[in-house]
C-alpha cells in the first residue's frame, strides 16, 4: 500500500498568494505600495536591514461563505488532493488539520477552514512548470464567486480580479516562465 499524499510547506510560505473578496483591493492596492517603498528603503546593497509584517486585510475571504464542497470539487477537477498538510521550518514539522490541498509538482492550492466555509484560500509560490498554467487557470476561474475575488501575489507585486483574464494569463506566463 502507498503512503498518503503529504505536502510541506515552510512557514514563511503561507498566504503569500491570497486570495481575498474584491472589497479588499484598498488595502492591498496601498499594502503593495507600502512593502515595495520599505523595502527600497531598507535594502543595503547586499541585504535587507529590517522587515515589515503585512497587515492582515481588513475584509476577509470568510465573508463570502465560500461552500467546502464546491472549493473541494473545483480543486479536485484540476489537481489531486493532499491527503496530509504540514508546516513548521528547518526540522520542525507540525501537521495542519484546518489545512486542506490540492496540486502537482510545485504548485499547490490550499484552503483553511473548519467545517462547511473556507475561512482563507492561498497558493504556494514556488516557480511553476508552464504545462500547469491551463489547469492552474481552469481551477481559478471554476471556484465558488470567483467573479467577487482578488489575487494577491505579495512576493511579485501582482493584484488582479480573478475576473480579468489578461491579467490572469500575464500573471501566470511570468509565474510559470523558465528563469535564466
Amino acid at each position: 500500500m502507498s503512503e498518503p499524499r503529504s505536502l510541506y510547506f515552510h512557514e514563511d510560505d503561507d498566504s503569500q498568494i491570497e486570495l481575498l473578496p474584491l472589497a479588499a483591493w484598498p488595502h492591498c492596492q496601498r499594502t503593495l505600495a507600502e512593502l515595495h517603498d520599505f523595502a527600497q528603503a531598507h535594502f543595503d546593497g547586499a541585504g535587507y536591514t529590517d522587515l515589515m509584517v503585512r497587515p492582515q486585510a481588513p475584509q476577509l475571504l470568510a465573508e463570502l461563505e465560500l461552500p467546502m464542497d464546491r472549493v473541494e470539487a473545483a480543486a479536485a477537477a484540476q489537481f489531486p488532493a493532499y491527503a496530509q498538510v504540514w508546516t513548521g521550518y528547518s526540522s520542525w514539522r507540525t501537521p495542519c488539520p484546518r489545512l486542506r490541498a490540492w496540486g502537482e509538482g510545485d504548485f499547490a492550492l490550499f484552503a483553511d477552514g473548519e467545517g462547511e466555509r473556507i475561512e482563507a484560500l492561498w497558493l504556494a509560490h514556488e516557480h511553476w512548470a508552464p504545462q500547469q498554467a491551463p489547469a492552474i487557470a481552469a481551477l481559478l476561474r471554476s471556484l465558488p464567486k470567483s467573479g467577487e475575488l482578488l489575487l494577491v501575489d505579495w512576493p511579485w507585486g501582482h493584484l488582479f480580479a480573478l475576473s480579468d483574464e489578461p491579467a490572469l494569463q500575464r500573471w501566470l506566463a511570468e509565474r510559470t516562465a523558465p528563469w535564466e
